[in-house]
């Protein structure tokens, strides 16, 4: 049985901290001729997320392509073990993240939260601001630098609605050792503020979709950066307080 969990349209959900381990981003699936995902998890989750695909009618070999909204551990470390199952998909992301990508940097990619490595990954597409179409929708990326220097967001039409696909770029963690830049994430925001949308979902976010998005995207904006909390815990590392 799948656990995967359908947003609208041909738009769902297979991996999550409620869907595939404690530590995945959410990822996402969009069905069509050309099966692909939207960020794919960490490799602790890769086993949820086969059976998630699979539990869909679907195996690793159907999907063609990943699309990545940043670099990071949680969100694409387990694309090494899908190229694995399915040597043919290709890896698709933003220029700012390719080298860190391919290095396997733990700081970049944020491995060091997790203390586990990040497996070095061939990049073998890059995403600029521009249409495209993903999965037979209709997509707009909008490269939003500010938790990273590459993230990148997804707005897609999937039937009748506007989704908003946007990662970290919506509630991500600050910090220079990720490469995190305030500002320009304050225009980033403004840059999503601009578009028409209806719904959204984001990195760290029960399997659904927000309403009212656009709204809650301007008040995001009015918070970003208001006061830090310095005392984030690492995932990996338990504490007796």
């Amino acid at each position: 049985m799948s656990h995967a969990v359908k947003l609208t349209g041909n738009l769902y959900v297979v991996a999550g901290d409620k869907l595939t381990h404690g530590w995945d981003a959410s990822a996402y699936l969009v069905l069509g001729d050309e099966p692909a995902l939207i960020d794919c998890g960490s490799t602790a989750g890769y086993p949820a997320l086969k059976r998630n695909l699979e539990g869909l009618g679907l195996s690793p070999r159907d999907i063609k392509r990943v699309y990545a909204t940043h670099g990071h551990w949680d969100h694409i470390s387990g694309y090494a073990l899908l190229k694995e199952d399915n040597p043919d998909v290709e890896l698709h992301l933003h220029e700012a993240a390719r080298a860190s990508v391919e290095a396997g940097d733990s700081e970049l990619t944020a491995a060091f939260l997790y203390d586990l490595p990040f497996p070095k990954m061939a990049v073998d597409g890059l995403l600029e601001d521009g249409a495209t179409t993903i999965g037979g929708n209709e997509t707009k990326l909008i490269h939003t630098p500010g938790h990273t220097p590459a993230c990148v967001s997804f707005l897609l039409q999937v039937g009748d609605n506007r989704v908003l696909i946007a990662g970290d770029t919506m509630w991500g963690g600050f910090h220079p050792r990720i490469g995190s830049d305030l500002n320009a994430w304050h225009r980033s925001l403004a840059k999503l503020a601009a578009e028409e949308f209806e719904y959204m979902s984001f990195g760290h976010l029960p399997p659904t979709l927000v309403v009212d998005a656009k709204t809650k995207v301007v008040e995001a904006q009015k918070q970003l950066g208001v006061y830090f909390n310095p005392w984030f815990k690492p995932f990996h590392t338990k504490f007796m307080y």
